[in-house]
């Protein structure tokens, strides 16, 4: 039984390390797309690709391949060779990464199969996950693909979606994550009768995953440059051009206009909800400690609602962008550890 425990702390320690690579790679996913950094490869090579440019040589033949395409030919021009290598290092970093998250999280696992350590409930969930990350990896060069044609921007339908898969991987690993470190640590709960709290928790989770692929669409839009200005937009609440695209329905999806208003509207609706479930867990009999993480989650809601104003108003300096999109990993990772604490969920 001891030796159990031990195998089963070593899982735990492996899969905070897979999430912590997940979620800094969201942030270098990010600071890819906030730097137009993400059409500097134009080709993907998922081998030979691992190998950077070693010589001057080398550094020439990449620059004169991106020359061929609409980036450089209707953007970039006057782009020097240190230019496009800060922005080759950027997406190489980021498909680095990609492919080290795949190789840490697939040869620990085998191991510990082998070693017959990993519950046989959680293989399945296991296998899952090594699925979604390969589907992502070839998303996101699927995603590149759409930029590299004709219009030097990728599809935001596309970048929102990879954003979002993201979330959702890292999100799914999270969860396992707990759900290990309940069976390392825990007893197993008493289960309980009421259940608002957690269907509270549970909405709340989903909404800020809209919440994250309305983000998406924002920055594949450049949306977060059309009003900057808060709380309202230009001089109302409303802006008056929200419903300029026929047929109306692509207001929502196409209109950068619309797409703000659409995330701004989601952030206020989080904070609402957020709000919810704090009033709701103090009427509610919970352990003082879930009480507290739920205390966490309307504080993280705000400051988060702050750094999205302040993202507004900087004109999306990089730096604010960037801990907008990391408090949204923040107030995701507290939503999710709440929801498995809850002494309902199961262990």
């Amino acid at each position: 039984m001891e030796n159990k425990k031990q195998n089963l702390k070593q899982v735990f320690c492996w899969l905070v390390i897979c999430c912590s690579m997940i979620a800094i790679m969201i942030l270098i996913g990010g600071l890819t797309r906030i730097t137009d950094s993400g059409l500097s490869m134009v080709e993907w090579n998922i081998i030979s690709g691992i190998i950077p440019p070693l010589n001057i040589h080398d550094w020439i033949e990449l620059f004169n391949k991106y020359k061929q395409f609409p980036e450089y030919k209707l953007l970039n021009q006057n782009i020097s060779l240190d230019d496009f290598q800060f922005i080759f290092w950027m997406e190489y970093i980021h498909r680095i990464w990609g492919r080290l998250i795949f190789l840490v999280l697939l040869i620990p696992f085998i191991y510990f199969l082998k070693k017959k350590v990993i519950p046989i409930k959680l293989k399945k969930h296991f296998f899952t996950i090594i699925v979604l990350i390969v589907l992502q990896g070839f998303f996101g060069w699927y995603m590149v693909k759409s930029g590299l044609i004709d219009n030097p921007n990728v599809s935001h339908y596309r970048l929102a979606i990879h954003l979002t898969t993201a979330f959702i991987i890292y999100g799914y690993l999270l969860f396992l994550t707990l759900t290990v470190y309940d069976l390392t640590y825990k007893k197993r709960s008493v289960v309980m009768i009421n259940r608002n709290v957690f269907i509270i928790n549970a909405l709340l989770i989903l909404l800020i995953l809209f919440t994250v692929l309305s983000g998406g669409m924002v920055a594949g839009l450049n949306a977060g440059l059309v009003y900057n200005t808060f709380p309202l937009m230009g001089d109302a609440f409303v802006p008056k051009e929200i419903f300029d695209l026929n047929p109306k329905y692509l207001n929502f999806f196409e209109n950068p206009i619309t797409v703000q208003f659409n995330h701004r509207f989601l952030g206020i609706l989080t904070s609402i909800l957020s709000l919810i479930l704090w009033f709701h867990s103090k009427k509610t009999n919970l352990p003082k400690n879930i009480k507290r993480k739920i205390d966490l989650i309307v504080l993280i809601v705000f400051f988060q609602i702050a750094i999205g104003v302040s993202t507004l108003l900087s004109y999306v300096a990089i730096h604010v962008a960037l801990a907008h999109q990391f408090g949204a990993l923040v107030l995701y990772s507290v939503s999710i550890w709440t929801l498995k604490s809850l002494p309902f969920v199961s262990k």
